[in-house]
């Protein structure tokens, strides 16, 4: 099979390079000397580089005419289905004038992604002395170099080669996951700050991982000297090609969210499937909503994030007709799509009305009783601190588990303590709200406020924190932020979590942020009674309007 920059050539090359694609190659490895002198003879008449794909069987399946680089998935190409294409493949390149054999930037990305077992690369003329330089590679497992050079040395002795032994899988041998698991490669770009840097990698990590992905591989730029286009500069990307195949990645995921335009750009130059950060909340979101007002509200900002994302190929996707440059075929799948979706968002948003004003039914019959909200960053231990309060039965607890977003749902309990002078019980109401977390996406936010309304219309808001994260402090900052961008005016009492796990520098920290700080450890039980009595003492106390 004849491809690539084939438009322009004369019959007679045509059929001379059709002539060589019939060839046939020993069936154990290496290749026909003549069949390979004969191609960079055309080679050099053509001023193009020509690459051959070889079987097990020893047949040519595809000659391609011209940069490897501008073939796109070779695999894809060639014919027959997988079972014909086989996983025996050799790849031999004749250069044209180039003396540097060994691959490199985009050429090489395609040829792992052909996945042969060797490549037989060479100039189109021999050197002094009649020698004719050539080099063999195999793929590698070392990151800074895709392909490892197997064999150098005169092109009739490699063409009298065998086929090298298979290679390493990707991760040196260690065991695969679980194949439910994807394979993630995490693209991101971090600040000067080294130990920020690792927190927000680690963050994006644990993101990840809650999405049921397994982070591979890391490729990391200093936030700053990007692109518009991408973000990441062009050597930057080649880098996160050859890694998200040197460790096998079936999709990237990046720490900042993307415009459409950008992620187009970013999966043609990558050749995998790209997710964002917003994309990947999104799918934690839909994968904990557990209710049917979560899913609903979930529904809602998957569509209002996928809606500008729509993409269209092709004729059947054209524009509709009507007009001087937009005649078409008619209405276009692409226009259907978008129209449905854009009826679905009105039919949810009115759904999230209807849910919004239940709520508040539900939040005015409860007047006239003290309202407390826990709020923070997600995984702080907020739903681990209501069950410790609430000590409810067996069974009907909130759900606590040590993941990101493990609570979606607003889930209010009522604390009662025993009147000190003998009168009736005291009590007040206590609710845990979804966790929030930096860069949070604004379709999320938009389509949670009846959610967070719970959140802002409490009397206090108790801000916890696990002081056994390093990056508690930033944590604590993002929340303000969010609050402040919700024109929350509650007042906020810092809630410190985990002191049994933290540091002394960690309490000093808190204590001097706010002296007024509750230490508390909520999966220990420490603290809990001085926080229960500071409750009961403010719940009858007016709250100032400040915040």
């Amino acid at each position: 099979m004849l491809l690539g920059r084939t438009a322009g050539l004369r019959p007679s090359q045509l059929r001379r390079l059709e002539r060589l694609s019939h060839r046939r190659h020993p069936e154990q490895g290496g290749a026909d000397l003549l069949a390979l002198q004969r191609l960079a003879a055309e080679s050099e008449e053509l001023e193009l580089p020509l690459s051959l794909v070889v079987d097990g069987r020893g047949l040519c399946r595809l000659l391609w005419v011209g940069p490897l680089e501008q073939s796109g998935r070779l695999l894809e190409r060639l014919p027959g289905g997988p079972r014909r294409q086989g996983s025996d493949l050799r790849l031999i390149t004749c250069v044209g004038g180039r003396r540097q054999l060994e691959p490199a930037g985009s050429e090489a990305v395609v040829g792992l992604d052909l996945e042969p077992q060797q490549w037989l690369r060479y100039p189109h003329a021999p050197g002094a002395g009649g020698q004719w330089p050539a080099a063999c590679f195999v793929p590698s497992t070392a990151r800074e170099c895709p392909w490892q050079l197997w064999q150098p040395g005169d092109l009739a002795d490699l063409c009298e080669l065998m086929a090298p032994p298979p290679r390493t899988p990707a991760g040196g041998g260690q065991p695969r996951p679980s194949p439910a698991a994807e394979r993630v490669l995490l693209l991101a770009l971090t600040p000067a700050d080294p130990e920020e840097a690792r927190r927000q990698i680690a963050e994006l990590e644990g993101l990840v991982r809650s999405a049921g992905g397994q982070p591979v591989g890391l490729v990391q730029q200093r936030h700053g000297s990007h692109t518009a286009q991408a973000l990441w500069g062009e050597g930057k990307l080649r880098e996160a090609a050859l890694e998200a195949r040197r460790v096998e990645a079936s999709l990237v995921v990046t720490d900042r969210e993307l415009t459409p335009a950008q992620a187009r750009n970013l999966e043609r130059v990558l050749d995998r499937p790209v997710s964002d950060r917003s994309e990947l909340i999104l799918d934690i979101f839909a994968q904990r909503a557990a209710s049917g007002a979560g899913r609903l509200q979930v529904e809602l900002a998957q569509l209002r994030y996928r809606l500008p994302r729509l993409v269209g190929r092709g004729l059947s996707l054209s524009r509709q007709g009507g007009g001087i440059g937009t005649r078409g075929p008619g209405e276009t799948q692409l226009e259907k799509d978008r129209r449905a979706i854009a009826r679905r968002i009105d039919k949810l948003q009115r759904d999230v009305q209807k849910l919004g004003q239940h709520r508040a039914r539900l939040r005015s019959g409860r007047a006239g009783q003290r309202r407390f909200a826990l709020v923070g960053y997600t995984n702080a231990g907020k739903s681990s601190l209501l069950n410790a309060l609430c000590k409810p039965q067996a069974g009907r607890g909130v759900l606590a588990a040590n993941q990101l977003f493990a609570t979606l749902d607003p889930t209010t309990r009522r604390l009662v303590s025993p009147s000190p002078d003998g009168g009736p019980p005291q009590t007040l109401l206590l609710t845990d709200t979804v966790g929030f977390i930096r860069d949070l996406p604004p379709p999320l936010v938009e389509a949670f406020r009846s959610t967070l309304e719970e959140t802002l219309e409490a009397d206090r808001l108790l801000l916890v924190v696990d002081l056994a994260d390093p990056g508690w402090r930033e944590q604590l900052r993002t929340v303000h932020a969010i609050l402040d961008g919700l024109d929350s005016g509650a007042p906020r009492h810092l809630i410190a979590n985990q002191i049994d796990r933290c540091s002394a520098e960690a309490l000093e920290q808190a204590r001097a942020l706010d002296p007024e700080v509750l230490f508390v450890s909520a999966t220990a039980g420490l603290g809990l009674e001085r926080l229960r009595h500071w409750l009961f003492s403010h719940s009858d106390a007016p709250a100032p309007t400040g915040g």
